[in-house]
């Protein structure tokens, strides 16, 4: 919450306060003045204002930047990918992540499968 929306609500709670204690002085036979009754209730009527204006602003949230990490179990060693279809060697533009899937795409032949991790037993 933002400085200005603390002191907004903080402005409100006064206004209310001081508004129903007007209306209530107002209230009074003896000493009691009809026109305190409509500082009162205008007091509270602009404190209850401030309060839904001040609810309702919303604060604009900047992009979610998602990071996907992988992370490898094991030892891990680097071999070349080579394509099941064709058996050309494939480079890393060839490997795209979808929906937590790896999927590797042949330049040369345009054949697309999924790699899939095997236990070692």
């Amino acid at each position: 919450m933002s400085a200005g929306k603390t002191l907004g609500y903080i402005v409100a709670g006064i206004l209310i306060f001081a508004g129903v204690f007007l209306f209530l002085a107002g209230l009074g036979q003896e000493y009691g003045d009809p026109a305190w009754k409509v500082y009162g209730g205008v007091a509270v009527a602009v404190g209850l204002v401030l309060v839904v204006v001040l609810a309702r602003i919303r604060v604009p949230q900047g992009p979610q930047e998602i990071v996907q990490k992988i992370d490898l179990s094991g030892q891990v060693s680097m071999e070349k990918l080579k394509c099941k279809n064709c058996g050309a060697d494939l480079d890393k533009e060839s490997i795209t992540v979808k929906e937590g899937a790896i999927l590797v795409s042949c330049p040369y032949c345009g054949s697309t499968y999924q790699v899939v991790e095997e236990p070692k037993w």
